[in-house]
């Protein structure tokens, strides 16, 4: 059986860094995106089984991906993370679709325990190219 893949969406290389880490020890495969274009590309190419955004990701956001994401994979499980509270709030994440919404910066046990039950709880979609 191949490991869960999680794509993660930021455009700070350093937030990428700490979650091929995070990642590694969950024992999940990660694929990285810096935008919403490539993200979308990657959804369209490959098997994924959650995706984690940044609510900022440049000119674009993470809120109109996770809507985009939702209305193409409606089966993919979105965590959507931000450092700007001010910009986005739970309850707007949770309308876009967002299954989880967290603060940087990251409670690591809230996050392992959001991608855990995101694996477990994957909706059945048609089966993507590995």
């Amino acid at each position: 059986m191949s490991k869960p893949r999680v794509l993660v969406v930021d455009d700070d290389e350093n937030i990428l860094s700490a979650f091929s880490d995070f990642l590694k020890k969950e024992r999940c495969e990660m694929i990285a995106a810096s935008s919403m274009d490539e993200a979308m590309g990657m959804l369209e190419r490959r098997r994924v089984d959650v995706l984690i955004a940044d609510v900022r990701l440049g000119a674009q956001s993470g809120i109109t991906l996770t809507m985009e994401v939702k209305r193409r994979h409606p089966g993919i499980p979105v965590i959507l993370i931000t450092g700007y509270p001010d910009v986005v709030s739970e309850n707007d994440a949770r309308s876009s679709g967002a299954d989880y919404f967290f603060l940087k910066p990251l409670n690591i046990d809230k996050l392992r325990e959001a991608v855990s039950i995101c694996l477990t709880h994957r909706t059945a979609e048609p089966k993507m190219p590995v």
